[in-house]
């Protein structure tokens, strides 16, 4: 699922039905205040070009509601104040921008929560994979199986996910997409236009853009034909007209249709304030609504204007200029923040592990056995059990299976190793490298049929909505042997855990993407080995 960031200038003009929509309309951005950024950081300025709030942020976007998202030094989010204070702390992993006066936030290791302007929480979306900013009092989730819905400001679902993809509202209406093709909802819920497009576009001053799998054109709000699809690529309607183009060259139409500027630019962006950008031969200037060039072609980039002013660059500085194409702030600064460029959407950082618990803890045995296995059981046992027709014992010198057992979709056994208690030593001509155990040439173990198992460990392997959540799977698993065993679970290195409750210990420990369960039939043998790990490979 891929989220579309546009550029300042090379934006798309047609708008493609993705899973959610980044805030349209620079009226909700706050401009007296500008971020811009110097070196590495992102601080503000006003349109004399005078900083108000020093640069000190990571990143910064414009104010919307009053407050600005940021991110901090250390990577957080947190929403500021104009006179540059936080309002909200930055103590958040990620966050969209303020929006009819809700943001939505996410915290390391959990899910989308609502909060107001004052931080306080409004409500907690613990199913939600993605959630998108409000707009027209509905937000836009995700949950787990991919489908598309809708809530209200309270977090009740309104429009129940059930949609291969989705829009934020926009005038009353809202895209999905149902059997790969696109139509609309009304806030009910209800189909108004019926799936049938290729891609669409948001509704905008009463009509959308569509593709019909080869060209361009725009419907109603009833989803009849008001201009034939005819062009290559076309863009929303602004101030009465909208970009289109014919070829490689981009000009512009009228609401009927009619073509009023000719194609005849490399690129042209929407009208704002009654000016448009312009490229031609990797210059930018601007035209006013008779095709007239207003502001000549002298930048190497160009945003559309915002009110009176728009951001323009020349070696790779940027500044802002005003209507009569006047600089007000000379280029300066390495960047300047584009007005509609957004943060309209989180992601999780939560994942539900339970299913994955519940079917690996099928087979573990009781509080004596493990998979079957107990602390009298040898090597041979093993070789001889079904479960592990696989194992390799080649030359006695190891003892594990490549499973590559699949327990839920994200999470598979790749590996399942058995360590022993005892170990005969004899000379090699090789480096070998055994049970996270390294001996150079010279010495390795050798194994007997008869030696009893000490540990047994599984190696997961994380994938899908369970990757990079290596912690998150452990934790659910120390949870789960605290509930199934009666007993805590003690804490070392800030990731090994072990429990001894006079049959098994147990241990686990994990990177982003892996997860390593280990049970043990004796603690000092398991907490050994867990040692030796940590010694040998510094995890």
């Amino acid at each position: 699922m891929k989220i579309k960031i546009q550029t300042v200038s090379k934006m798309l003009i047609a708008g493609l039905l993705c899973f959610c929509v980044a805030c349209s309309n620079s009226d909700q951005a706050d401009l007296k205040l500008i971020p811009v950024k110097s070196g590495k950081k992102w601080g503000y300025i006003n349109k004399k070009g005078e900083y108000v709030i020093n640069p000190q942020f990571q990143n910064a976007g414009f104010f919307r509601d009053g407050l600005a998202k940021v991110i901090s030094s250390d990577g957080k989010t947190g929403y500021i104040k104009k006179d540059g204070k936080y309002a909200i702390p930055a103590k958040f992993k990620s966050g969209t921008h303020f929006a009819e006066g809700l943001a939505f936030v996410v915290s390391d290791g959990s899910y989308p929560v609502c909060i107001d302007k004052s931080g306080e929480t409004k409500f907690s979306l613990k199913q939600a994979k993605y959630v998108c900013s409000f707009s027209e009092g509905l937000a836009m989730i995700v949950i787990a199986d991919d489908k598309f819905g809708f809530v209200d400001k309270s977090g009740k679902t309104v429009i129940n996910p059930q949609f291969e993809g989705a829009s934020s509202f926009s005038e009353g209406l809202a895209a999905v997409k149902q059997k790969g093709k696109c139509g609309f909802i009304d806030k009910t819920g209800k189909i108004v236009i019926n799936p049938q497009f290729d891609k669409v576009g948001d509704f905008k001053n009463g009509k959308a853009v569509f593709h019909n799998g080869k060209q361009y054109g725009y419907i109603d709000s009833k989803g009849g034909y008001v201009i034939n699809p005819q062009f290559d690529r076309a863009g929303d309607f602004s101030e009465g007209m909208a970009v289109v183009k014919l070829g490689k060259e981009y000009g512009y139409i009228t609401e009927t249709g009619k073509i009023e500027i000719n194609p005849q630019f490399d690129y042209a962006g929407e009208f704002q304030s009654g000016l448009a950008v312009i490229e031609q031969g990797d210059l930018y200037g601007y035209i006013n609504k008779q095709g007239k060039i207003e502001i000549n072609l002298q930048f190497d980039n160009a945003s559309a204007f915002f009110g009176d002013i728009a951001f323009v660059e020349n070696a790779d500085k940027w500044g802002v200029i005003d209507k009569k194409g006047k600089y007000l702030v000379n280029p300066q600064f390495d960047a300047i923040k584009y007005v509609f460029e957004t943060t309209s959407y989180v992601q999780s950082d939560y994942y539900d592990a339970s299913a994955f618990i519940n079917k690996f803890f099928e087979k573990a045995g009781d509080n004596k056995t493990f998979d079957g296995f107990t602390a009298e059981s040898t090597l041979q046992n093993i070789i001889d059990n079904p479960l592990y027709d696989n194992i390799n014992a080649n030359d006695k010198y190891t003892a594990y299976t490549y499973e590559d057992q699949k327990i839920t979709d994200e999470i598979s056994v790749t590996k399942t190793q058995f360590h022993f208690v005892n170990a005969i030593y004899k000379n090699v001509t090789t480096y070998n490298e055994f049970f996270g155990y390294r001996y150079e040439t010279g010495t390795t173990k050798q194994y007997k049929f008869s030696e009893n198992v000490s540990t047994i460990e599984y190696q997961f392997d994380l994938s899908g909505d369970a990757n990079d959540k290596g912690g998150a799977v452990a934790n659910a698993l120390k949870i789960e042997i605290e509930k199934r065993y009666n007993a805590k679970m003690e804490t070392a290195n800030g990731q090994y855990i072990a429990y001894q409750d006079g049959n098994l210990s147990f241990a686990v420990t994990y990177s982003d993407y892996a997860c390593s369960l280990y049970v043990g039939f004796n603690r000092d043998n398991l907490q050994s080995l867990i040692n030796s790990d940590t010694e040998e490979y510094g995890d």
